[in-house]
């Protein structure tokens, strides 16, 4: 086929399109939402993915989380029995204690989470507190102090009444007054304020710098009037032995709290190895990317549908047109691939203004996760945009070929005939 034929064959195509405005804008727009989705899908999945593994590794390769746990419910159970106040207060400072004396243990903090009301001068703030072993300096290398020191192992035994600023906390207590020094109240309880920490943003959890940090034993006992703690973390000697080494607290904090070895249902704890936890979240991320996928799909069928329709009723329209050309000589691959044409072409547009509109809406997305304090580093890759131009085209060839097909086996005596 000659450049002559395929440029006569792309013209008539164009204005087989501009024949039937309303019609191919509507499908158009079908598909245009179904590339859009898979455009954002995948960006939008692989910017949350690499922010929960950078999330996840702040904490260090080589630790292991220990947390409590309500036995025998599922992860969104326990979080709803959480937020409506329920606890368990079976994880204590002894545990980890113990822990600590098991082989490949290295070191560990252990924290406890409250809100309080925080008051400097005329100045109040709403505030987390987190209560935490002051050995989390040696585990949580992202703590950093931009002032001041922090508490030590003497004033947590003490129960000292000191804390350590988060960069927020700091800003809507102080207003730049130098805060190292001074007095805060929490609860009634005054606290000499001993350092800030350096600003470190928000995480998957929580953000660090809203917090205020006191000594774990200041907070359980003359804050939260506690004797358990909510989590903690434990640094290994030797990574290659974290799965041994979750075995190992696993039989431990069994033992210590009376429960059966071998069933974990019944467990209050849990123990997670930060490499277990990065293979969890890429489990979790690529079936949540597959089950959006498969709705973009969903939508690219419904305007696969509408195309294959679309131009049916563009053949039928267009019968006396067909007849005429193979009259006169246009072979039945021509008039196939014209019609294919046509449908490649809405296609086409549908991916170009899909990826476009998929595009922008990720730049939104970037742009407002910023300004909350959460860098997900949406980039759009080659490799989304291929892919979504790259399945509009196939759709068209899809469900653009039957009614193609059908226009290039009609008769050119009946066709002509038609009314």
């Amino acid at each position: 086929m000659n450049l002559q034929k395929i440029k006569l064959i792309f013209s008539i195509a164009v204005q087989g399109l501009k024949t039937n405005k309303g019609r191919t804008i509507l499908t158009t727009i079908g598909i245009m939402i179904g590339i859009a989705t898979i455009v954002i899908v995948l960006t939008a999945g692989r910017g949350l993915e690499k922010f929960i593994l950078k999330e996840i590794e702040t904490f260090g390769a080589d630790t292991i989380e220990v947390e409590v746990k309500i036995p025998s419910v599922s992860d969104t159970e326990m979080a709803a029995s959480i937020i409506g106040g329920a606890e368990v207060t079976t994880l204590t400072v002894d545990d980890f204690e113990a822990m600590k004396d098991l082989p490949n243990v290295a070191d560990y903090y252990a924290a406890l989470l409250g809100q309080y009301k925080s008051v400097y001068k005329e100045r109040t703030d709403r505030s987390m507190v987190y209560a935490i072993s002051p050995s989390v300096v040696n585990i949580d290398k992202e703590l950093k102090l931009e002032e001041g020191r922090f508490f030590s192992e003497r004033e947590n035994s003490g129960q000292a009444r000191v804390a350590v600023l988060g960069s927020e906390v700091k800003k809507s207590l102080f207003d730049g007054e130098n805060p190292v020094g001074q007095t805060i109240k929490m609860n009634q309880i005054s606290f000499k304020v001993i350092g800030v920490v350096e600003p470190r943003g928000g995480s998957a959890f929580f953000n660090y710098d809203e917090m205020i940090y006191v000594p774990l034993n200041t907070g359980q006992k003359q804050l939260l009037g506690v004797d358990h703690v909510m989590f903690g973390f434990l640094s290994m000697d030797d990574t290659t032995r974290a799965d041994e080494t979750v075995a190992d607290l696993n039989s431990l904090l069994r033992r210590r709290h009376g429960l059966p070895p071998n069933d974990p249902d019944k467990d209050d704890f849990r123990v997670t190895s930060m490499q277990e936890a990065l293979e969890i979240v890429g489990t979790v991320t690529f079936g949540m990317t597959l089950l959006v996928l498969a709705i973009a799909g969903i939508s690219l069928v419904v305007g696969g549908v509408g195309i294959m329709n679309i131009m049916y009723l563009s053949v039928v329209e267009r019968t006396r047109e067909i007849g005429l050309r193979k009259a006169i000589g246009a072979a039945n691959g021509t008039i196939q691939l014209q019609f294919l044409v046509e449908a490649i072409l809405i296609t086409a547009l549908g991916g170009i203004m899909g990826i476009v509109l998929g595009s922008a809406i990720i730049i939104i997305i970037d742009i407002v996760s910023q300004l909350q304090g959460f860098d997900f580093d949406m980039t759009i890759t080659i490799d989304a945009i291929l892919i979504g131009f790259a399945s509009a085209i196939t759709f068209g060839i899809l469900f653009g070929l039957y009614p193609a097909r059908k226009a290039s086996e009609l008769s050119p005596v009946d066709a002509l005939r038609y009314e």
